[in-house]
């Protein structure tokens, strides 16, 4: 099978001529470096890592896997837990294409291959513009909004996904096909939601949006941390449930349970953020620092660098995930019971130390785009949003088991009651992915006619 691999990327090298990187020798360290990813969960070694650096490298590249049955991944950022393949396949590595042009008078960008969130955040603030982006830096743009996108500006924005224009995507053939409302709506609808199932996608055109909207001049968020002794989780939790809820106040953000380094002291967190006339912020916590938190802290920070604090969570390796069910509501009594769960975790599993059981929330609902789309997420204010991190791979199944349990309790037994993350799982019933009638069923029919053999994921077809 090697010897076989081996012959086909020789062709593949001939084809495409010598500026084609390509990584075949596992052993050494710029092989080793790329085959790094976020999570160490699933993680295989591919037969090559290919790195092209232009379209046509990209599309010449997807038509010699595609014509040789050679299966392979694409990577962006390197975060996605399914961007991995065994020495059968090959991972075609973005790096090396990435780009953005912003048009500030017609307010869109244009992103290209591997751009990461970050980039994309720094080149817009610096044009006077943001969009909807989520809080991991280092995570690939285009990926993030194919996926549906949670976004830290979601009752501004909309979603990630809710901000594609249009798009250039490669198909399971190797032919770009150029999606816009005009040539492919039905096209357009699915990847806006569910993108990474169809296609490779090259290009994205995003509606961008002026500070203004973000209800200051400055183009700046409010950010703040409080700590509290776990032991006051009960407390916190009372005082937090009808702040999350009060949509008179443009609060967002996190209530983690975690035990940061480098005290290691077991503490609810609460990494807050607040949107609009920034003076209202701390009226709007009061709550909070009614409480007499350990730590309260908060200030404008720009847009752009919103989720530099979290940027440790970026670094790969480990074994890495996130357990994010969507919720009608947050409920105390549920929480409590998570906080228990949480502790058996890093009792049993003491590598598990970094994980964070978190609760997000928005007091807003999230903006709904003008159009329908595969995405199926803004009925959803609430999230469970669990970053399960250890080391020791003996305990991997344990670990899998307690965030399960989590995530079981806070969502309950009512299918109406709670949505998975279109881009957070690929198993358990595809309808709690994209609800809606008829939506599988036009998803499904879409695959069969862009992917029928699956070269993009089994995913709609299994």
């Amino acid at each position: 099978m090697a010897s076989q691999l081996s012959s086909l990327l020789a062709d593949l090298s001939s084809q495409v001529g010598p500026s084609l990187e390509i990584l075949t020798q596992k052993e050494d360290d710029r092989f080793r470096e790329f085959a790094k990813r976020w999570t160490d969960i699933g993680r295989e070694i591919p037969g090559a890592i290919i790195l092209p650096e232009s379209e046509e490298q990209i599309q010449q590249t997807v038509r010699w896997a595609a014509h040789s049955s050679v299966p392979f991944v694409p990577r962006s950022g390197g975060h996605s837990e399914w961007s991995t393949i065994g020495d059968h396949g090959v991972i075609i590595d973005l790096s090396k294409y990435k780009g953005i042009e912003v048009d500030a008078a017609n307010k869109k960008a244009t992103l290209r291959g591997s751009i990461l969130s970050k980039q994309v955040a720094v080149a817009l603030a610096d044009a006077g513009f943001f969009t909807a982006l989520g809080n991991g830096n280092p995570v690939g743009a285009i990926p993030y909004f194919l996926g549906g996108g949670a976004s830290i500006t979601t009752s501004i924005t909309g979603f990630g996904a809710d901000q594609i224009l249009s798009a250039r995507m490669i198909d399971a053939t190797g032919e770009i096909i150029e999606v816009t409302e005009e040539k492919e709506p039905e096209l357009l609808w699915a990847l806006r939601g569910a993108g990474q199932f169809l296609g490779l996608v090259t290009e994205l055109d995003i509606k961008i949006h002026p500070f203004s909207e973000l209800g200051n001049a400055q183009g700046a968020i409010w950010v703040g941390g409080f700590v509290f002794p776990l032991e006051r989780a009960e407390d916190v939790a009372r005082a937090m449930k009808p702040l999350m809820d009060d949509s008179t106040k443009a609060t967002a953000g996190l209530m983690m349970i975690m035990a940061p380094p480098p005290a290691r002291k077991p503490c609810v967190v609460i990494a807050a953020r607040f949107t609009g006339d920034l003076d209202k912020a701390q009226n709007a916590y009061k709550p909070l620092y009614d409480l007499g938190p350990i730590v309260a802290n908060g200030g404008p920070v720009p847009v752009q660098n919103t989720s530099d604090a979290r940027e440790a969570l970026a670094a790969k390796g480990d074994f890495k995930r996130f357990g994010v069910v969507g919720l009608r509501r947050f409920d105390v009594e549920k929480f409590l019971q998570v906080v228990e769960v949480w502790k058996t975790l890093v009792e049993e599993c003491p590598d598990a130390i970094n994980t964070a059981f978190n609760f997000q929330w928005d007091s807003r609902p999230p903006k709904a785009p003008s159009f329908e789309s595969a995405n199926s997420l803004h009925d959803l204010r609430y999230w469970q949003n669990n970053l399960i991190w250890h080391t020791d791979p003996a305990n991997r199944q344990r670990v899998d088991e307690l965030n399960d349990k989590s995530i079981e309790i806070m969502r309950g037994p009512n299918r109406a009651e709670y949505a998975d993350f279109q881009n957070g799982t690929r198993t358990g019933p595809i309808e709690l992915r994209f609800r809606g009638e008829g939506k599988v069923e036009k998803l499904k029919s879409l695959k069969k006619k862009w992917d029928p053999q699956g070269v993009f994921t089994r995913q709609l077809l299994d």
